[in-house]
């Protein structure tokens, strides 16, 4: 990524209003957000290109979410990649299970716009757009 290119970040959501209100959150905070809505739809996404983190739902009728995680992790190209589990199951188990498989953070559902926005930038670390950014979409 050069240093002007805005962070791209791939949404897997199998609820496509979800998915797009996250891809307008993140475009309105400087982000490049692209969604797909199932798990085969994210691994042919990623055999084309590789984003700078990926916000994964767990359940979707395909493949799952860990299921993808762990394949993302036993892969020399996406092993490193910040993941940001999404999931309505806010239970201690889930959450040791995504830790387990490797996941960087744990979201839950409902989201709202500034968690959304704080993830992804604690996520991404220096590779996030400015804080103005995030704090001009959070008004939007």
């Amino acid at each position: 990524m050069s240093s002007d290119a805005k962070p791209v970040i791939l949404i897997v959501d199998d609820d496509p209003d979800l998915a797009m209100i996250m891809k307008m959150i993140l475009s309105h905070a400087g982000f490049e957000a692209h969604s797909v809505l199932s798990g085969q739809e994210a691994l042919d996404w990623l055999g084309k290109r590789t984003p700078d983190l990926i916000l994964l739902d767990l359940m979707m009728p395909d493949i799952n979410g860990f299921t993808i995680l762990r394949k993302l992790r036993a892969s020399e190209t996406t092993s490193s990649l910040p993941v940001v589990i999404l999931t309505a199951k806010a239970d201690q188990k889930t959450r040791m299970e995504s830790q387990s498989a490797g996941a960087d953070a744990f979201l839950t559902k409902p989201i709202n716009s500034k968690s959304l926005i704080e993830y992804v930038r604690r996520a991404l670390g220096p590779k996030a757009p400015p804080a103005a950014e995030a704090r001009d979409a959070d008004r939007a």
